[in-house]
């Protein structure tokens, strides 16, 4: 009964939070709700379960964190550095479809200035992007606000209330519903893009089932959320920078950033294959 409470509060003040500064831009278009949902965003999971627990009498020791990830350096390679590499495979497929692939790095779009980089050798520049989103630990605890609210708190009551199998897709498309105001006002996608916003926040909601079945594996694996805070900042990092690698310089539905359907196709496979193993370890246990 306890969780259960616990995770209708949860639910509750994160939806209402995110859907309602939705709303209020969406009616008011002065950008000041947008720019609060957008810079509170990943905050708003960990604030919400500090909140939850203090109203339930949760323990202190419920969030299955443990920074300590050295003690499983194997977990520790296949976060930091999978979904980096499956980014780029994306990345490559998509341009290899699209022909929308500059050649250059538009660096400047993302530092507030007109510096580019020619990028001569593209296996090269991609293990680069691949070795610095692997080590960019900044944002990687940056994500341990959204980590430790939804994989490191509530994942761990769904599971104890439908089992492993259920809770991780509820739990991913719990999490990407509250993406959706976000997307709604333009995050992630061109707005140029057909369908939008609609297409766009169907795609995010496939984005968030597939992220969310891996980094759901993990924590469950290690019965710690830093892990799957490493592989959402390692996604965050290097997944930002295909876009600026292309002629358009828009994120359209299938790519260039693994948030288009081409793009994320390495991703999905690997979570299917690791719910598969998920549905088999959860039967044989």
């Amino acid at each position: 009964m306890k969780n259960d409470r616990a995770t209708v509060l949860y639910l509750g003040i994160i939806l209402i939070f995110t859907f309602g500064l939705g709303m209020l831009e969406a009616i008011f278009q002065t950008g000041l709700f947008y720019d609060i949902l957008q810079k509170g965003f990943t905050a708003l999971p960990v604030l919400t379960a500090l909140v939850v627990r203090r109203i339930t009498g949760g323990e202190k020791g419920s969030f299955k964190l443990s920074l300590k990830v050295w003690k499983n350096w194997k977990m520790w390679l296949f976060c930091a550095f999978l979904p980096a590499i499956l980014i780029a495979l994306g990345a490559w497929l998509y341009f290899a479809y699209s022909e929308d692939y500059s050649g250059v790095f538009e660096l400047g779009k993302i530092i507030g200035n007109d510096m580019s980089i020619e990028i001569s050798n593209p296996l090269v520049f991609a293990i680069v992007c691949i070795v610095i989103s692997a080590v960019c630990i900044p944002v990687q605890l940056l994500e341990l606000g959204e980590e430790i609210g939804w994989r490191g708190y509530l994942l761990w009551r769904q599971v104890e209330k439908y089992g492993a199998k259920k809770a991780v897709l509820i739990n991913g498309f719990e999490w990407g519903l509250v993406h959706m105001p976000l997307i709604y006002l333009g995050f992630n996608y061109s707005s140029e893009n057909p369908g939008a916003p609609w297409s766009n926040m169907a795609l995010m909601m496939l984005v968030c089932m597939t992220l969310g079945i891996i980094f759901s594996y993990v924590t469950l694996k290690t019965k710690n959320c830093m892990y799957a805070a490493i592989m959402h900042g390692v996604v965050n990092v290097i997944g930002e920078i295909p876009v600026f690698c292309s002629i358009s310089l828009k994120n359209g539905l299938l790519g260039p950033n693994p948030t288009g359907l081409l793009s994320m196709a390495f991703l999905i496979i690997v979570a299917i294959v690791l719910y598969i193993r998920l549905c088999k370890e959860s039967k044989a246990s």
